[in-house]
């Protein structure tokens, strides 16, 4: 697959966020949007998911439009959007059928990241109770469940530590040798 953004512009009101943005990601490789805060790489990010237009320009998969309703897409938003007081297991699962997968396949996903992620034991707890890094796992969980052929990671190592790091970058290794295309964007050039 060959993702290409072209000559993308947004504006919000007066402020205009994207000007003339363009790039091209393909599978088997990782690309990174690096940008200081507040740059439009969250943005860039919505429009490529279809969360709302831009201004001009075009998005395409394999020189067709994109349409991010027939394409797996998994995203890890830089603000986390699992619910708290909620059992893991459940809503992963939950949050994968709404996506299309069925319960048996997102049951045997789930076990593996688990596995691969090294939170089993928190499977049937609530989010609330688990550390940053570990609720930041169980969001990748929720990115990499439904097995997405493009996966967009928004600022994917804001607060995790050298060890819970070296896991996600083993995880980004995975996907790439697996033919998955793969966006980061971070204003951090480490």
């Amino acid at each position: 697959m060959i993702l290409s953004v072209n000559a993308i512009t947004k504006s919000f009101g007066e402020k205009q966020v994207l000007k003339g943005v363009s790039f091209t990601a393909e599978s088997g490789k990782a690309l990174g949007i690096l940008g200081r805060n507040g740059a439009g790489k969250t943005t860039m990010i919505r429009i490529i998911m279809g969360v709302f237009g831009a201004d001009s320009g075009t998005v395409t998969l394999d020189n067709a439009p994109l349409n991010p309703q027939k394409v797996k897409i998994g995203y890890l938003p830089e603000e986390r959007g699992l619910y708290p007081k909620k059992k893991i297991t459940e809503q992963l699962i939950y949050f994968a059928e709404l996506r299309g997968t069925d319960k048996k396949t997102a049951l045997e996903n789930a076990d593996r990241l688990f596995k691969k992620l090294q939170v089993e034991q928190y499977k049937n707890a609530k989010l609330e109770t688990l550390s940053k890094g570990n609720q930041q796992k169980i969001q990748l969980i929720a990115t990499l469940i439904t097995n997405p052929d493009i996966v967009i990671l928004d600022e994917p190592f804001s607060g995790l530590d050298p060890v819970n790091a070296a896991i996600l970058k083993d995880i980004v290794k995975e996907l790439i040798a697996d033919g998955k295309l793969v966006l980061f964007s971070s204003h951090q050039m480490n």
